[in-house]
């Protein structure tokens, strides 16, 4: 079935084939969105961590998530198998990472150190094997076409597929751990981990069956690069390097925003039920506001789409610094609106990201694609573990307890928290913009340049008629 699906590199892809290849990102999306909507509260509110450790403990196994990408990636440059370099690790991958996403929701009979130990551990084992997979599967962006235009497409539909996952999981965890567990909600968030992890299982084997990685290129025949060359085909990259210190500094802010809404509806405004609507309808915002970012993005050019979603975000935080939302309805239109940035960023990052590798093997001469993903899931992951240890280390900072009425003051702080730290890194994140040098047209110009050397034969080999 896979010939149906495969494409040469640079071509179009029909609908068929970008939603076969990124349904994928419906999969991954079920544990990520998991991890970024659920997990934090989780530890606090279910477990019973202080958000001090629970900050941490996701800090720590985040920061270490980033550490191991580059050397899956370097690992996954490496792989030659008759079925790819990549599409093996969907198969190998698919069981280990569902089982240690259930043992991630798991909270044994254990208290003190031992306790945080457990979840500490079990945060780490998830974390190696969602890499192992994550890796190799985004890595496929930049194998199955090199056209900018396709790939802001492509980006998109993998950005509709996340958003579908955030829907499910906004709207369905909550209500499923309470239906599966009853009293004992602990066990209840367990078996809707294991859930979510028999469906995103069953969709990896489709994904490897539905997509085919194309044929190596003459260029591309070449052995493996070596491990000491990795570090040159990034060094010079100004556009990857541009595109990180853009994702990060808004990342490292902006995490305490998406981290706050169930604490701010359950605390500030005594209306936990609303939080998980106001979840449920920012993520499915997304399937009007991503045809909107794809439409713009194709034309303005990525680079701008980046600056318009950061202006947007610094508006809508602005008008929630001047107002004191204590309505849930008024509190659910503001995220909306300012879900519009977020996903413009997210959207925007993810379409650029493959773009480097072409910059990189322009400037360099070494193509080290996976690598590439790994290093840049490394700097985004670490971003998101400080984000979290920022917000639980803010969350405790202010006064934080679990499960009691906050003071006045505590609330004054979370939403000072909720405005300071995201404005700070949209800010932060459109300065670093200013460096990143593929403007509209100027990718397409290095694609052809690199297919004209691949035309040219190796020095010493004689074209043959």
């Amino acid at each position: 079935m896979s010939f149906l699906f495969t494409a040469p590199a640079g071509h179009r892809l029909s609908p068929a084939r970008k939603a076969a290849f990124t349904v994928g990102d419906y999969a991954c999306n079920l544990y990520w969105q998991s991890v970024s909507i659920y997990l934090l509260f989780f530890y606090t509110d279910v477990v019973g961590l202080s958000a001090a450790t629970a900050g941490l403990i996701y800090m720590i196994a985040s920061i270490f998530d980033g550490a191991i990408d580059p050397l899956m990636g370097a690992v996954a440059d490496k792989t030659r198998t008759k079925h790819g370099r990549y599409r093996p690790y969907l198969i190998w991958g698919a069981a280990p990472l569902g089982f240690a996403f259930v043992l991630l929701y798991f909270k044994p009979p254990l208290e003190g150190m031992a306790l945080v130990t457990w979840i500490l551990v079990a945060h780490l084992i998830f974390r190696v094997a969602y890499t192992a997979l994550s890796i190799p599967y985004t890595s496929l962006n930049a194998r199955i076409t090199d056209s900018s235009a396709e790939r802001s497409t492509l980006a998109g539909f993998r950005m509709i597929f996340a958003t579908l996952a955030g829907l499910t999981i906004a709207a369905t965890t909550q209500p499923l751990a309470a239906a599966l567990g009853g009293a004992d909600t602990a066990w209840g968030y367990t078996l809707a981990a294991a859930v979510y992890a028999v469906i995103a299982t069953a969709i990896f084997p489709f994904v490897y069956l539905t997509t085919r990685e194309p044929v190596d290129e003459p260029g591309e025949k070449a052995p493996p690069i070596r491990m000491a060359q990795y570090w040159a085909a990034v060094r010079g990259n100004r556009a990857f390097w541009a595109v990180m210190a853009a994702i990060c500094t808004a990342v490292i802010c902006s995490t305490a925003l998406g981290k706050s809404v169930l604490y701010y509806f359950k605390y500030y405004l005594n209306d936990e039920a609303s939080g998980r609507i106001a979840l449920s309808l920012t993520a499915a915002s997304g399937l009007v506001i991503i045809p909107g970012w794809i439409f713009a993005s194709k034309l303005l050019g990525k680079r701008t789409v980046w600056f318009v979603s950061v202006f947007w975000g610094l508006a809508c935080l602005t008008g929630f610094a001047l107002n004191d939302i204590r309505d849930a309805g008024l509190m659910i239109a503001f995220l909306l609106l300012t879900h519009i940035s977020s996903l413009g960023a997210a959207m925007t990052f993810w379409s650029m990201l493959p773009d480097t590798v072409e910059y990189g093997e322009w400037r360099t001469g070494l193509r080290a694609e996976s690598f590439i993903f790994g290093l840049g899931q490394f700097f985004l992951k670490v971003a998101l573990g400080l984000g979290a240890g920022i917000f639980g280390w803010s969350l405790d900072f202010v006064g934080f307890h679990p499960n009691v009425a906050q003071t006045p003051g505590t609330l004054a702080g979370l939403k000072t928290i909720m405005v300071v730290l995201p404005m700070s890194g949209l800010a932060l994140g459109g300065l670093a913009m200013l460096i990143y040098p593929l403007r509209k047209g100027v990718h397409e110009d290095i694609v052809e340049q690199l297919a004209a050397r691949r035309r040219v034969p190796p020095e010493g080999v004689a074209e043959t008629q």
